[in-house]
């Protein structure tokens, strides 16, 4: 069964690379693709009409369907032109889909700039963004683990990719001690350090255990590593393949509670990163 895809285009510096990142990826999986784009309403004009501008957005959808016809031709592909609010929008499109690629660039306040972290934080299926930079690799699949339920999606996500793409899937865990806890150890002249350390030990070997027994011929480095997440991560990620986080994000309404982990790698982009949302987000997107 072909993997459902959407993928947003904007024009900007970050499409072509998002546009390479699912034409390589079609190369190693059947790919049913939709290519959309968002013209933005609110933004238009008073003196500019949407019928003015709408043949534009579709020679730019049309220009992408053609370069993946020409490199993958096996992909089934359809365009959309959408109108409204980008973000509601774009959540909207990827309600059914099973993944949703969109590129990036650094320009403040650009359409998949500040927007990215809203739409990581709200989308229902597993959210690709693909830097400005791009180009293939042979890299690890790179997890954040946690001991939660969004995390175990994560994993799963970067163990089905690390097995289908024959890559080392690098699990990583990192820990911090809570301040207020560390100034009561001061005060107190002792630090149970050891015993938190081997609950975090604990917590990722649990996760190592799981993906071996799923996945059996997937090769696993796990790392435990005292500090910020969203550092070791980019630290971890940085010739990776692809680097994927779980979000807290809870739809569009509560959008922005994506997490700091996944808001601040969206800031470092070490590579591309993927956001799987929790499992609640799907069902709140297509209730609103």
């Amino acid at each position: 069964m072909a993997e459902t895809v959407v993928l947003a285009l904007n024009g900007g510096t970050g499409s072509p690379a998002a546009l390479d990142w699912v034409i390589e990826r079609a190369r190693t999986t059947h790919v049913s693709l939709e290519l959309t784009t968002v013209i933005d309403l609110a933004r238009l004009p008073t003196t500019i009409t949407k019928d003015r501008v709408l043949p534009a957005y579709e020679q730019m959808l049309m220009d992408a369907a053609n370069r993946v016809s020409r490199d993958a031709p096996a992909v089934q592909v359809m365009t959309s032109v959408r109108r409204g609010a980008p973000r509601h929008e774009l959540l909207i499109s990827a309600a059914d889909a099973d993944l949703m690629v969109i590129g990036t660039r650094e320009a403040a306040g650009s359409l998949y700039g500040t927007l990215r972290h809203q739409i990581a934080a709200g989308v229902s299926c597993p959210l690709v963004i693909v830097p400005t930079d791009w180009t293939p690799c042979k890299g690890a699949i790179v997890v954040g683990v946690d001991n939660d339920e969004t995390s175990h999606r994560a994993v799963d996500f970067a163990a089905r990719e690390a097995e289908r793409l024959g890559r080392e899937l690098s699990v990583v865990h990192a820990w911090r001690i809570p301040t207020l806890l560390a100034l009561g150890w001061l005060s107190a002249g002792a630090s149970p350090y050891d015993q938190i350390q081997l609950a975090h030990a604990e917590v990722l070997a649990g996760v190592v255990a799981r993906v071996r027994a799923e996945h059996p011929t997937v090769i696993i480095r796990d790392t435990l590593e005292h500090g910020s997440a969203a550092a070791v991560l980019t630290n971890a990620a940085e010739h990776a393949e692809m680097v994927v986080v779980g979000s807290h994000g809870r739809g569009m309404m509560t959008g922005l509670l994506l997490g700091s982990v996944a808001h601040d790698l969206l800031i470092s982009m070490p590579c591309p990163v993927v956001v799987v949302p929790h499992p609640a987000s799907r069902d709140q997107v297509r209730s609103e």
